[in-house]
């Protein structure tokens, strides 16, 4: 850029402020004040919202031994679909089937001599009380037979349903006890989304209604229904869980994906989106706005409804192409001559 045109810029910028300040020099000698304004928004009452959320299988079943013992197989492995009454596990059945042994050849015993007493007891040569000792003896028996067969059938781990198997949390060879997890069972054909929500928004959410859910591990989107919402709060986060129901039926939704979720709530309030520069506070803590009237401030009472997308929903006698001033409000009054600069 040559010399001329640099003067030339100069000059320009010269008329430009002085042009500028004259025209502030005559708003201040006719008592005009210079505002900033901006219009409201309308508000829909639709709300989305986004959060962040992780698969739960619909349901975990805990699955242990009945009976201790030492595991000597496993039938199955982690991620392995199962049938309801599938073998999964067995543990060492030896001292189970001696006992039952042992019950079996008793039983024998007091029936046979339950068959040889049977024609005493008819014909009335054998007392009362004899007879008795051999119908008890009998029942006895029996009863031991059926705690050996029981003691045989808790060797052996079965799925009380349909599933996968989560995780294996032991190896063959390794004691367990009643108490210890050996599978744990999982029905994921329909599986839970569960999302954090803040105290501030739980009201929005409501049971059956609809949301989108995006799970970026298998690139699928898919819409899910809103089945709890939790009525304890997070101690850390105070935040609410709420699960979302998830239809899974080919499976290939899995429980600890990582998934987004978008909600759409109705909010049934109404009212104006303003910028909150634009409140003020009388005397009497009363809110009120100013807006731009035929070149003058009129003063409007309104009240404030919510906080929502950094702008404050007010009602109030607020025009939908009002313009609402946000800066210079301070030094005004009701009927002030305002001026409107960008």
């Amino acid at each position: 850029m040559n010399k001329v045109n640099y003067l030339a810029l100069a000059g320009i910028l010269v008329l430009a402020s002085c042009s500028h300040k004259e025209k502030e020099q005559t708003a201040e000698k006719n008592n005009v004040i210079n505002v900033q304004t901006e219009q409201p928004t309308s508000y829909t009452g639709l709300i989305q919202s986004g959060y962040s959320g992780v698969v739960e299988a619909q349901k975990t079943t805990a699955l242990s031994f009945a009976t201790m013992g030492t595991i000597t197989e496993i039938f199955v492995e982690e991620g392995q679909n199962v049938r309801k009454g599938q073998l999964l596990a067995k543990v060492n059945a030896s001292n189970a089937q001696n006992a039952y042994q042992v019950a079996l050849a008793s039983q024998q015993q007091a029936e046979d001599a339950y068959r040889r007493m049977k024609p005493m007891k008819e014909n009335g040569t054998l007392p009362e009380i004899k007879w008795i000792e051999v119908e008890t003896g009998l029942a006895q028996a029996k009863a031991a037979v059926a705690i050996a067969q029981k003691s045989i059938s808790d060797c052996y781990l079965y799925a009380p349903a349909s599933g996968v198997i989560g995780k294996k949390n032991v190896q063959a060879g390794m004691n367990v006890v009643p108490s210890v997890t050996v599978l744990e069972l999982l029905n994921i054909q329909t599986v839970y989304v569960k999302i954090p929500v803040s105290e501030n928004e739980i009201s929005q959410f409501k049971k059956g209604e609809n949301a989108q859910i995006t799970i970026t591990a298998i690139d699928k989107t898919v819409t899910g229904t809103i089945k709890e919402i939790g009525v304890s709060a997070d101690i850390l986060s105070h935040t609410y869980p709420v699960k979302i129901e998830v239809q899974n039926t080919t499976g290939d939704i899995k429980p600890g994906m990582i998934c987004s979720v978008q909600t759409t709530a109705q909010d049934k309030r109404s009212g104006s989106l303003i910028s909150n520069k634009a409140l003020q506070n009388d005397v009497y803590g009363n809110q009120f706005i100013y807006v731009e009237q035929n070149g003058k401030a009129e003063k409007i009472a309104v009240k404030t409804i919510a906080l929502i997308d950094n702008k404050v929903l007010v009602q109030g006698e607020v025009l939908q192409n009002a313009n609402i001033i946000i800066s210079g409000q301070q030094k005004l009054s009701n009927g002030t001559p305002i001026q409107i600069i960008k």
